[in-house]
């Protein structure tokens, strides 16, 4: 009896969309949009941002992370568009990471709010929204705490409409 091989422990099951959301105008804001990674294994979860970041922006060398987001990761990964460097902000915990992309001509560098993989949909696509603003002013934190406040909750309903009107209450 020939038993399968063994699943690669940072190979996905799924294949998901990338939950990705950039600002129309990079270096604007406080942050240049957010990511929302489907769990806390930056080794699957940075080979996916990387592998899959839109066109048009230079090729991703090194991300630098915020660890309470992450579990252990390694110091270098292998994507397919090639070697991306880890590191870390000891310490930290501003739900940022930062994209350092290299081309020929200069450095590009894209800070991002990391949504947490485990975030309520709607809240998570508020902060998202919110990061990717280019004038926000706002940390990646102050979003978090915003945007998962439940007091706030029924002032985030526009955002699934489309801005349109809420459904009245039959008054």
């Amino acid at each position: 009896m020939t038993l399968p091989a063994p699943r690669r422990s940072n190979t996905p099951v799924e294949k998901h969309p990338l939950r990705l959301q950039l600002a129309a105008s990079i270096g604007r804001g406080a942050l240049d949009g957010a990511w929302w990674p489907y769990s806390r294994d930056l080794a699957v979860e940075a080979v996916a941002l990387v592998d899959h970041f839109p066109a048009g922006y230079d090729r991703i060398c090194h991300i630098a992370y915020s660890t309470p987001d992450w579990d252990v990761s390694r110091r270098r990964l292998t994507a397919t568009k090639g070697y991306v460097r880890l590191g870390s902000f000891p310490h930290d915990d501003t739900h940022r990471v930062i994209l350092v992309g290299v081309s020929a001509h200069a450095e590009q560098i894209l800070q991002l709010l990391v949504v947490p993989f485990d975030c309520d949909a709607r809240a998570a696509r508020h902060a998202m929204r919110t990061a990717a603003t280019p004038s926000n002013s706002k940390s990646a934190t102050t979003i978090l705490l915003e945007s998962q406040d439940q007091d706030r909750a029924d002032l985030l309903l526009h955002w699934d409409d489309d801005g349109g009107t809420a459904p009245s209450s039959g008054n």
